[in-house]
């Protein structure tokens, strides 16, 4: 890798980090001089960078103005989380069939680590986050079917991966971990009407409190 193929893979990383976390809010405009300055680095590195992430979904062209990060509407986050909601069921069905070919030993980990930590005094939902998102992948990818992976990439937007957590009462982060012990007593058991159903129940509540947030629809500040 080059020096600035270097540099701008690290400002990707700065960049992507503060937008999955919420850092950098949808609605906020990205301008190249901005953060060039904010890093200390030249402009293209940093073009590069938004170049990367407007491929992923995480910021959108702006024009002149520079990037956004895109704003969510109510009927957009329902369509795709209802989307998503099919596809993993669907994963989930799949991987119970295959579960052979499933890592169980780790997901039950992360499991057993989600709520562990969420019993924590002081809890780190980002971290829960984490843990939840290479979850559900394992389980996408032992679907055994690329196809599939693909389209769900498509719909999942990391952003919310990390938001939803932070929507959530401590009742609700107690009940989503449960569910995800409850996927694996599906997937254990081989009953792949179970974990269908169960899957998409679980995504469909993160829905419904993805919904009530309304800061997720309020555009943030310029930058």
């Amino acid at each position: 890798m080059t020096a600035n193929g270097a540099v701008a893979s690290r400002v990707y990383d700065d960049l992507r980090a503060r937008i999955v976390r919420w850092e950098i809010a949808p609605g906020e405009t990205l301008r190249e001089s901005d953060i060039a300055m904010e890093l200390d680095v030249s402009r293209t590195p940093v073009r590069e960078a938004l170049q990367r992430l407007r491929a992923e979904g995480l910021v959108a062209a702006k024009g002149r103005r520079g990037s956004e990060v895109p704003v969510w509407t109510r009927q957009e986050l329902d369509d795709s989380y209802r989307v998503r909601a099919n596809l993993e069921a669907w994963a989930a069905r799949l991987a119970t069939e295959r579960r052979d070919n499933l890592d169980l030993p780790r997901l039950h980990s992360l499991a057993d680590e989600m709520t562990q930590r969420s019993q924590e005094a002081d809890v780190d939902l980002d971290r829960i986050a984490e843990l939840n998102i290479e979850f559900h992948q394992l389980i996408s990818t032992g679907a055994g079917s690329s196809r599939l992976v693909q389209m769900l990439s498509r719909v999942v937007h990391m952003p919310l991966l990390y938001k939803v957590f932070h929507t959530f009462t401590p009742a609700q982060v107690t009940m989503t971990l449960l569910e995800h012990h409850t996927i694996l007593m599906a997937i254990d058991a081989g009953d792949v009407e179970w974990a269908e159903a169960i899957t998409k129940a679980h995504i469909l509540a993160a829905l419904s409190s993805l919904m009530s947030a309304n800061e997720i629809f309020e555009p943030g500040p310029s930058r």
